[in-house]
């Protein structure tokens, strides 16, 4: 008996692991491809009925199954249900399951708070592992969709778009040759955006089948607009950055300047719910203020006044860990990661040190991982303008305290751990077009390709 339950488990393991990923990826790509071509012009009948062969179809649902249960960095977060993991057996009944789209209930969010650096706390909202399966299938209906229209000044949550981008477009908006050094920065953030958006007006800016829309009207009842939207997808649920960006879309055009009838300076960058305009001389800044309140007025939204500031750009700002400045000397254009990014990081690498669940060994192997990836992000900073010294010394001088290891040894450590990164100043900078993964057959095969060993999933 036995063994005959070792042999159906294995069955189900083997089913599991032999399905074609490679072609449902392509066909779901294909199909992603014809919805975003077809909301190009405009065929609202046309982009139904792909969105419906979308959401019935095998590949995606189980690439959605896949994506929440095997490759999201949230995949062992359990919801209401307690349920932090399914079995072959159980990802194949609910891949099956996800055909039930028009009698779909969304349930509640089981809801935990993340302390902020103020001392108030973020509300962060975790749906089911059965929920965050539909809301991912429904998410391949929607996002060619936004992708079609969406502005080249929006970088959060968006495929093939990372902050490196915003960090380009930063630099070719002050750089000496633009004049960045007569300009001026206004920063803002929305107040409470995910508590007091207006979802009728979201649900009227959403183009999908009634039985779908159906199902985003139980997600947005259950609460997954009711916390800011996480990195970590899986814990504050997949949809909601899209919706997010659905919401706001067009805020970052409105300061936008035509240079000619093919050309336009984007001078509005977004990041989810956190914008920054950059102001010519003598331009009023009230009218800008204007267009931002009026439309986030129709949305049920207001700017956040304490994180409201009209800075100089010769006097610099902090935006996505970084510190970006003109310097006044030279006007050049600089930047590099921020006071609150470095203590972050030294922090985490102190508390790691000493958490002595691990061994001496392990707690090194995770400093070097931290320490690489938080070097990989800043790799297109001037690296120079910080002092990273001290972290340095102070781990070598802690496991010279609590190990017997030897000079030359531990030197060694130190050395493969926080030496050998490089930095490449700007190395990143070029005027690219539309980035969207939807629109460049060859481009985004190649990215398949290549990818296919590294990542299991579709998109990076």
């Amino acid at each position: 008996m036995k063994e005959l339950f070792m042999t159906t488990k294995e069955n189900f393991v083997e089913k599991w692991k032999d399905l074609p990923w490679k072609n449902f990826e392509k066909n779901l790509f294909r199909l992603q491809h014809r919805i975003y071509k077809a909301n190009l012009e405009n065929d609202t009948n046309r982009v139904h009925k792909l969105q419906c062969l979308l959401l019935g179809s095998p590949c995606a649902r189980y690439l959605a199954v896949r994506q929440v249960t095997q490759l999201n960095m949230g995949k062992k977060t359990a919801g209401i249900d307690g349920k932090n993991s399914l079995s072959p057996k159980q990802r194949l009944e609910l891949a099956d399951e996800l055909k039930n789209l028009k009698n779909w209930k969304h349930q509640n969010l089981r809801r935990v708070y993340i302390p902020k650096p103020n001392g108030e706390k973020r509300p962060l909202g975790i749906p089911t592992i059965r929920d965050r399966a539909m809301q991912c299938l429904v998410k391949y209906a929607l996002e060619p969709v936004y992708e079609s229209i969406a502005s080249k000044g929006s970088y959060g949550f968006r495929p093939r778009r990372s902050t490196w981008d915003i960090q380009t477009n930063i630099f070719l908006n002050l750089q000496s040759t633009s004049n960045g050094y007569n300009k001026s920065i206004l920063e803002l953030d929305i107040e409470k955006c995910f508590d007091k958006i207006n979802h009728n007006k979201l649900m009227s800016m959403i183009k999908l089948p009634r039985h779908s829309k159906n199902f985003i009207w139980s997600a947005l009842r259950a609460g997954v607009l009711n916390e800011r939207v996480t990195t970590t997808e899986g814990k504050g649920g997949i949809i909601s950055p899209l919706l997010c960006n659905i919401a706001l879309h067009g805020i970052e055009d409105i300061w936008n300047e035509t240079i000619c009838k093919t050309r336009i300076n984007q001078r509005g960058l977004r990041y989810a719910d956190d914008l920054i305009y950059f102001i010519k001389p003598n331009e009023d800044v009230n009218l800008l203020r204007n267009k931002i309140d009026k439309f986030l007025s129709e949305r049920g939204l207001n700017v956040k006044a304490s994180k409201t500031k009209l800075v100089k750009s010769t006097e610099g700002f902090d935006f996505l860990g970084w510190h970006f400045k003109v310097k006044a000397k030279n006007n050049k254009f600089v930047s590099y990661p921020t006071s609150k990014s470095r203590s972050q990081l030294i922090n985490k690498i102190k508390t790691t040190m000493k958490d002595t669940r691990y061994t001496l060994d392990q707690r090194l192997e995770k400093v070097k991982t931290i320490y690489t990836g938080w070097w990989n992000y800043n790799q297109y900073c001037d690296m120079r303008q910080i002092d990273l010294w001290s972290i340095q010394e102070w781990t070598n001088n802690y496991v010279k305290r609590h190990s017997k290891i030897k000079r030359k040894e531990r030197t060694e450590i130190m050395k493969s751990i926080f030496t050998g990164h490089t930095f490449h100043v700007n190395a990143h900078v070029s005027v690219a077009g539309n980035k969207s993964p939807y629109n460049n057959d060859r481009l985004y095969w190649g990215l398949i390709k290549r990818r296919s060993k590294k990542y299991s999933g579709f998109f990076p």
